[in-house]
Formats: structure tokens, C-alpha cells, sequence
């Protein structure tokens, strides 16, 4: 500071306690208006500016002061507030939307995750259905073929029993020539026959028809083809062995032998 000048601020920016603090320089006057200042502020307390009616001197200037700065204050901080208050609601207002697509963000990864589960789950089911599914016709077949083994092994038996009534010649069995004892087995021998057959029809295990049929490759074994006038070319005319079917199942096919277009001139 220079010497004989007074540092001082501006008397509407001090409080009362400011004055009480003014730095002078060395040997410099005090002013008039801020010495009157000072006397009074070390005269009395200062009082609120509710209770400061309007008074003449150094006092009222400073009092009306304080006011005017105070109430420069207020307006200029609520300005202050009137012009960042929508910034801030802006501010707000972005945060939320913020948050409003972080959740929608969450909400599709949570549906994406669903989907997943639920396609996992349709899938399961359909896999676990189909299972159930199987099993059941495997068990069904397992039931509905059981006897197919025992079938393929009785089926010789009938086999065997269906040649011995055919090796008999018929005129041992009639006429003048029949034995009575060789007849009385072949009748033995047929009814156990038929016997047997009714038997393994009643389990569903039934005989292929084959003799005039047309070849079917599924149900029949081609042995052998012969050329006969009287019969259309395609049909079973021979068969050889009987063919057996277990349900619908076949268990032996029947072997035939089937009847060729007769050779072109």
C-alpha cells in the first residue's frame, strides 16, 4: 500500500464487524463517514435488519447498505436457481431415462433368457414325449411278439405233422386195401394237427395264403418258376413250405414257386 492512503473496502460490501477490522496505513487520517462508522458500531450491538427501521447518518446509509446487498443477494441467487432449476430437472430427467433403458436393456436380456428356457423346455418335452412314446410301442411290441421265438419253434412241429398225414397214401386209408390200424394213426395224427394249428391261431399266429395268390416279395420266397398253361403268369402255383404270420408280423415267409409267361416262338 501506498503511505498516507487508507486501504480500505467499500462500505456497502463490510458488515458491522468489518469495521471494527479496517487496516489503516501509517499515520493516515480516518475518513469522516467511516470514523462516525466506527463510533457507532462500538456504541452499540448491530441489530437484525427486520428491526433497522429507517434512521438518518452513518447508520441508516449502512443499514439501507446492508439491505440493498442482501436483498441483491436473494434476487441474484434465486435468478441463479430460476436459471440452473431446469438444468437440473433436465439433469433428473435424463438420469431417469437413463434408468428407464438400462431396465428396458435388462428386461429384453430377461426375455431373451426366458425364450431361452422356454425353447429348452419345448424341446425337453417333445424329447421326454417322444420317449414315452417309444417306450410304450416297444413295450406294446415287446408284449404283442413275445411268442415269436416259441412260434418259429412250434411251427416245425406243424411242419412235421402236416407231412406225415400227407405221406400217407390214400388208398391205404380206403378201399378193399385200407388197414384199419394205419388209418386209425393218420385220424390220430390229423386231429393232432389241426389241433395244434387252432392252437397257434387263437395266439394270433396264422398261416400265409400263397396257393393262387399273386408273388408278393414281402410275404413270399420265390423258389423256383415253372411255365403252366392253365395258370396266369405271377401267381403262386406251388408251395413248398407254409408261411406264418405272428400279427402282422411275418415270421417265416411262405416258399413257392410261382408260374413264368410261357417262352415266345
Amino acid at each position: 500500500p501506498q503511505p498516507n492512503k487508507v486501504r480500505v473496502t467499500h462500505i456497502a460490501d463490510l458488515p458491522m464487524k468489518g469495521l471494527r477490522r479496517l487496516t489503516l496505513a501509517a499515520r493516515a487520517p480516518l475518513h469522516p463517514r467511516v470514523r462516525g462508522l466506527a463510533k457507532l458500531s462500538r456504541a452499540s450491538p448491530p441489530l437484525p435488519l427486520a428491526a433497522r427501521g429507517p434512521c438518518r447518518g452513518a447508520r441508516g446509509f449502512f443499514s439501507r447498505t446492508l439491505l440493498r446487498a442482501e436483498e441483491k443477494a436473494n434476487e441474484e441467487a434465486k435468478a441463479e436457481e430460476e436459471t440452473k432449476g431446469p438444468e437440473k430437472e433436465l439433469t433428473e430427467t435424463e438420469k431417469l431415462q437413463k434408468q428407464i433403458d438400462e431396465l428396458k436393456a435388462e428386461v429384453e436380456a430377461e426375455k431373451e433368457k426366458a425364450n431361452d428356457f422356454k425353447d429348452r423346455f419345448t424341446r425337453s418335452l417333445a424329447e421326454m414325449e417322444n420317449l414315452r412314446q417309444r417306450t410304450a410301442r416297444d413295450t406294446q411290441n415287446a408284449k404283442k411278439y413275445a411268442a415269436q421265438g416259441f412260434a418259429k419253434d412250434v411251427l416245425e412241429v406243424a411242419d412235421n405233422l402236416a407231412r406225415a398225414c400227407e405221406a400217407v397214401p390214400a388208398d391205404l386209408l380206403e378201399g378193399d386195401s385200407a388197414i384199419p390200424q394205419l388209418k386209425g394213426l393218420h385220424e390220430g395224427v390229423v386231429m393232432t394237427e389241426k389241433s395244434l394249428v387252432g392252437m397257434l391261431e387263437k395266439n394270433s399266429i396264422t398261416k400265409i395264403k400263397a396257393l393262387g395268390e399273386p408273388f408278393d416279395p414281402n410275404v413270399h420266397e420265390g423258389m423256383f418258376e415253372y411255365e403252366d398253361p392253365d395258370k396266369e403268369p405271377g401267381v403262386v402255383g406251388q408251395v413248398i413250405q407254409e408261411g406264418w404270420l405272428l400279427h402282422d408280423r411275418v415270421i417265416r415267409p411262405a416258399r413257392v414257386g410261382t408260374v413264368k409267361p410261357p417262352a415266345s416262338s
